[in-house]
């Protein structure tokens, strides 16, 4: 891997009021184009262009060791020369075993591909570079096909002559919790809020953000409802990601919350903050608390619970309420759950958003329908006797 420690390119992360911003610079200096596209894809969440950033910065990082300008790319040879530059592999082209993922190689190609197409739709090269000429063509039209779709965005890992790397294997993600798992994970929970936290994750399918971006107002105990709002909470960098919309929750979830309220919270609140989780102890004492440090609670938890620590994830909990939802709308129609249901409930504007989220027909549900397709079946043959 080659040294950029010599170079004064990096990430600066610039704050005013209530926004954040993602900057790469040079010396210093911002790069303009880049600054702009990282404030084009941080609109939906500071995660995403955090980790753009980042990615962009090792390629920018690339591309002044080799004194060429992110403008002057016009074949994917350079992209091939990147990729080998990633694994390791310098000039040699040999079978080799990565120590990235194939997942986390695709993230950098991504923010190459996305890069250079907002360039390209912004019109941010004057001599476009980006236009190949087809040789089929006159002199008068030529094939419009850009360089970003004809070469770098269809630009294929598995298809060059990198096809012979082993990638290491991505790792694993716990989906779903069992019920024994959310029991045992809560008990683990040091902390009346850490509890609610979760309880919250399980019981709404609420994502991280959404809930660690809660402010006082938005929790009504009366209504027994938790109001999800758009907001730009650069104090904790979470942000919803889905609809406005309020989740009614159960009477044991708003205690959870208000003990939560009257004991810790008014411990730690010594900034008076209107964010209803904070942090209780330490020099962020009474600051909004941020996904990653829940992320780590939750696997010190999920660890003396028995479960492997790398597998655990603060979306599981939106999973396994989603995967309940759909379980129980075929196995209880009676309660009139419904697909529109769910997705209003999830915040999802398309019907399709569920797929990724379900586990299919549990064992039990095959047996129940296997049951009534016989039962039919020999009802339909008596029938006809």
């Amino acid at each position: 891997m080659r040294d950029y420690n010599g170079l004064e390119l990096r990430v600066e992360l610039a704050k005013a009021k209530n926004d954040l911003r993602y900057m790469i610079t040079d010396n210093g200096i911002p790069i303009h184009d880049a600054c702009l596209w990282l404030d084009f894809v941080s609109l939906n969440s500071y995660l995403t262009g955090e980790r753009y950033a980042y990615a962009l910065l090792r390629y920018l990082r690339f591309l002044k060791v080799n004194k060429i300008h992110y403008k002057e790319v016009v074949n994917k040879t350079v992209i091939e020369e990147y990729i080998k530059d990633l694994l390791g592999l310098g000039n040699r082209i040999i079978d080799y075993e990565s120590k990235i993922t194939y997942n986390a190689m695709s993230l950098y190609i991504t923010v190459v591909k996305s890069f250079y197409l907002w360039l390209e739709d912004e019109r941010k090269i004057s001599v476009n570079p980006l236009l190949v000429h087809s040789i089929a063509d006159t002199n008068k039209t030529f094939n419009k096909t850009k360089l970003l779709y004809g070469q770098i965005w269809k630009f294929d890992i598995e298809t060059t002559l990198l096809s012979r790397v082993t990638y290491r294997k991505q790792r694993d993600h716990l989906k779903w919790y069992t019920e024994k798992e959310v029991e045992t994970i809560r008990k683990n929970l040091p902390t009346i809020r850490d509890e609610a936290v979760f309880a919250i994750s399980v019981e709404t399918g609420m994502r991280i953000g959404e809930i660690l971006g809660l402010k006082m107002n938005h929790f009504n105990p009366f209504e027994a409802t938790l109001e999800i709002v758009r907001e730009r909470n650069i104090e904790n960098r979470t942000q919803v990601k889905t609809t406005e919309r309020t989740i009614h929750i159960y009477s044991s979830l708003i205690d959870l919350i208000q003990e939560y309220i009257i004991t810790e919270r008014a411990y730690a609140d010594i900034n008076y903050s209107n964010f209803l989780f904070l942090n209780l102890k330490g020099k962020h004492m009474g600051q909004p608390l941020k996904p990653r440090n829940f992320l780590r609670i939750l696997k010190d938890s999920g660890e003396k619970s028995g479960l492997k620590r790398n597998e655990i994830r603060t979306h599981s909990g939106r999973s396994t309420r989603v995967q309940q939802l759909v379980e129980l709308m075929r196995d209880k129609p009676e309660l009139g759950i419904t697909q529109t249901y769910i997705d209003e409930e999830l915040g999802w504007r398309s019907e399709r958003s569920i797929k990724s989220y379900e586990k299919g027909y549990s064992m039990r549900q095959k047996r129940k329908i296997l049951e009534r397709i016989k039962n039919v079946s020999i009802n339909k043959g008596e029938g006809q006797i």
